[in-house]
């Protein structure tokens, strides 16, 4: 490998000699400073292009100095500016207004091709009490759905949520949900982007099957001071951003707080001679970021996330003499902080260091007290990374962009930590295992010709626990073409590996969930995907239609064997918990339309999709639907734009319920049911469908700050959406027979939000 880089950056340098022009510079935002990715940069003469990198940062090679080169991004003006030699540019776009058009003229984005949201797009769409949400926006493209009632969770291409490779500020999030799954952790007022890889990954990426979601922080205001102040139903949050050096250096501060946690609050006293129950939950997010500008050619940027979920269930009886209570809790949380240094070394070469720290936690709590002695087991589960990342991109050809670098990450695992006086006092258990991942990548995108570009590279990774260790080369390919008609065609190669298991308890509480590492006897996972499809853009009215078709398949899966369930104990070892070695298979068609300009803008998306499992001593050996494997997938949104001060938005989705196993009967023992299952997932569960519906109003406080007033309704037609399936026997005492009953319980009705925000 080390010979192959060697070789093709040798004959870059060549090529670099000779007599070509290079532009590049960097590009932020007018207004606040702030650098934008994804700009398209588009010579329009010799039809010449690229796009800024996640730094703002651009180089297009061309074979004569250009008269200008035209700056494009979505909901800002473009831009027009005449390069001078051995100059790097410092581009300012301005931003358009609510209802201008923006019409982006460049050549289609290489490098796996992701779905890339708006963050007020995201801010703009109905959802549970109102509470923007970046995960559920995503769940309205195709190839991705959700998982019950409320859950945030998003399962792509047929992956479990463990799948997902989550990147805040390029630390990984391993637990991205709040309320259980309700909604996520990612607060929008601190985003800046939001990008979604479902296929043909660049090779930059690795280390989950199903998909890469990429978030990016604001970097805060280096010009003036301000903020902004938020009032909702589930939540209050505040942001805080300006400069510590006008034009060199900025802070963001965004926080936000469960309105639910005031519950403890309003919780009456506890009356004598008396019994009740009482429910505790609230959460909070802090993000938090500075980067400073050291020169035109050197940035640091320092960013910190925190979040944290409490719930715990009291049940009490108080009398004269004693107060007796059982308490049970479930807590859980993310710690990240990433340290990054950029440099542009040359106007063809851009390089960027990081060190970069993530920490997930789970916990489980129970009390008893009898008013006397108070006995408590306290257990929790733990994974934390510390980690480095050197990337270079390079830009030798006006056909050709390069990016190569190095990974290397420390996983420490503590699967089971608990302290219990129960029995002998002081009884406290700890296991702790630690792993090291390291992975070289290569990628290129290579311009063909005029109307064909390739995104080709490879990832070599490296993995050891123990005396297990594994190295895997996982090849990338994507492939981007113009047909007759203007068509476009896209197709993708991609080899995915996964270290980590996560094993999920089905009966505590919210959140108590084990990560684990592959092992001998537990290997790591494995997928292999296939994708194709087309797209073109309809000139009337407006609208970008697209098909795309893919095929997985999976290796080395787990899943629980009949009758067993991860209890978070782990009295016995997890891989004598579990079945491994398991095989999977996935395929789909996806279907979208997508309108971005004028009043009316939205999308419609249909997944037709099937995904299956197979292990050798689970369902006798026969395939089986995943849990989460729905056969249709339909959802649209839209946004209407009235003027520039209201707009109405809707959402409507409809699932094919997921994958559920049903008893085939029951037999009495004690009077109690004891039910007998014959198939995994032989059954569905009913079908999921909702409507949401919102009104935002634009306005502005004391002729100064900018107000957003949104309100609206969840679940506008009361659809009773199932949250799980209970089982029960029915006596008929007319016919003296027993027969098997489910139950089908929801959560939420119809429900009202409002919300209200401030800028200053």
């Amino acid at each position: 490998m080390r010979k192959i880089l060697g070789i093709l950056f040798w004959s870059c340098s060549i090529q670099a000699a000779a007599q070509q022009f290079t532009v590049s510079g960097q590009v932020r935002d007018a207004g606040s400073g702030e650098l934008l990715a994804g700009v398209s940069v588009w010579d329009s003469l010799s039809g010449a292009g690229t796009f800024t990198n996640a730094y703002g940062f651009f180089s297009l090679t061309l074979v004569a100095q250009p008269q200008k080169i035209k700056f494009s991004h979505v909901g800002y003006r473009p831009h027009y500016a005449r390069p001078e030699k051995d100059k790097p540019l410092d581009i300012r776009l301005n931003r358009a207004a609510e209802l201008e058009e923006v019409v982006i003229s460049a050549p289609r984005r290489l490098s796996g091709n992701p779905v890339s949201l708006p963050v007020s797009e995201i801010r703009s769409m109905p959802s549970l009490l109102g509470e923007a949400d970046v995960l559920k926006a995503f769940s309205f493209t195709p190839g991705v759905s959700t998982g019950n009632e409320g859950s945030a969770g998003l399962y792509v291409r047929g992956g479990s949520p463990d799948q997902n490779l989550i990147l805040l500020d390029d630390a990984p999030v391993y637990n991205a949900m709040h309320l259980g799954g309700f909604f996520s952790v990612f607060n929008p007022s601190s985003l800046k982007s939001a990008d979604l890889y479902k296929g043909a990954f660049p090779a930059r990426y690795g280390g989950r099957l199903s998909s890469v979601i990429d978030l990016a922080m604001k970097e805060g205001n280096n010009q003036k001071f301000g903020g902004e102040v938020g009032l909702g139903l589930l939540n209050q949050n505040l942001t805080l951003e300006g400069p510590l050096l006008k034009n060199k250096a900025s802070f963001i501060v965004s926080g936000r707080v469960s309105t639910l946690g005031l519950s403890s609050l309003l919780t009456p006293k506890r009356r004598v001679n008396a019994s009740g129950e009482d429910y505790t939950y609230k959460f909070h997010d802090l993000n938090a970021k500075m980067n400073f500008q050291l020169s035109k050619t050197d940035h640091i940027y320092l960013s910190f996330y925190n979040g944290f979920d409490r719930f715990k269930y009291d049940e009490w009886s108080k009398t004269d003499t004693k107060e007796v209570s059982t308490a049970v809790g479930n807590n859980w949380g993310n710690n990240t902080g990433t340290i990054r240094y950029s440099k542009t070394l040359s106007p063809r070469l851009f390089s960027r260091a990081m060190l970069i720290y993530s920490d997930y936690t789970s916990q489980f709590t129970n009390e008893f007290s009898d008013g006397a002695e108070t006995a408590y087991r306290y257990s929790d589960t733990r994974i934390t990374d510390i980690g480095g990342k050197v990337q270079l991109d390079y830009f030798p050809y006006r056909w050709m962009e390069m990016r190569t670098g190095i990974e290397l990450t420390r996983h420490r695992f503590e699967p089971f930590n608990m302290t219990t006086n129960y029995g002998v006092k002081g009884n406290d258990q700890s296991v702790s295992q630690k792993a090291v991942e390291s992975a070289l990548f290569l990628e290129a995108d290579i311009k063909l010709s005029s109307r064909w570009s390739l995104n080709a590279g490879g990832r070599y990774t490296e993995y050891s626990m123990g005396r297990a260790a594994f190295r895997r080369p996982e090849p990338r390919l994507a492939l981007n073409g113009s047909l007759a008609r203007d068509w476009k065609f896209f197709a993708g190669y991609t080899v995915m590996n996964q270290y980590l298991h996560l094993l999920v308890n089905n009966g505590y509480g919210f959140g108590y969930d084990a990560w684990l590492p592959a092992t001998s006897r537990i290997p790591p996972s494995r997928a292999v995907q296939w994708s194709a499809g087309f797209s073109k853009k309809l000139a009337q009215p407006g609208v970008d239609i697209s098909l795309e078709v893919y095929s997985k398949r999976l290796k080395n899966m787990i899943d629980y064997p009949e009758g067993t369930n991860f209890t978070g104990m782990l009295a016995d070892s997890w891989e004598n918990i579990v079945t491994g070695r398991g095989v999977g298979r996935s395929a789909g068609l996806e279907l979208m339309a997508a309108r971005n300009t004028g009043k009316l803008r939205g999308r419609l998306s249909y997944t037709l999709s099937r995904s299956e499992l197979r292990f050798d001593d689970i369902n006798a050996g026969k395939w089986y639907p995943m849990k989460y494997d729905r056969r249709h997938n339909l959802n649209a949104s839209a946004t209407y734009l009235f003027n520039k001060k209201w707009n109405i938005t809707g959402t409507f989705l409809y699932q094919t319920g997921h994958a559920v196993t049903l008893p085939a009967g029951a037999v009495l023992y004690n009077d109690e049911p004891r039910f007998i299952y014959h198939e995994r997932n032989n059954g569905r569960m009913p079908d999921f469908h909702k409507l949401d519906l919102g009104i935002n109003r634009n306005g502005t406080l004391w002729k100064k700050y900018e107000t957003r007033l949104s309100f609206g309704v969840y679940n506008a037609y009361n659809r009773a959406n199932p949250l799980y399936l209970d089982f029960k026997t029915a006596y008929d005492q007319q016919t003296g027979q027993r027969s098997l009953v489910i139950k089908q319980y929801s959560m939420f009705p119809v429900l009202p939000f409002i919300n209200y925000s401030v800028k200053f």
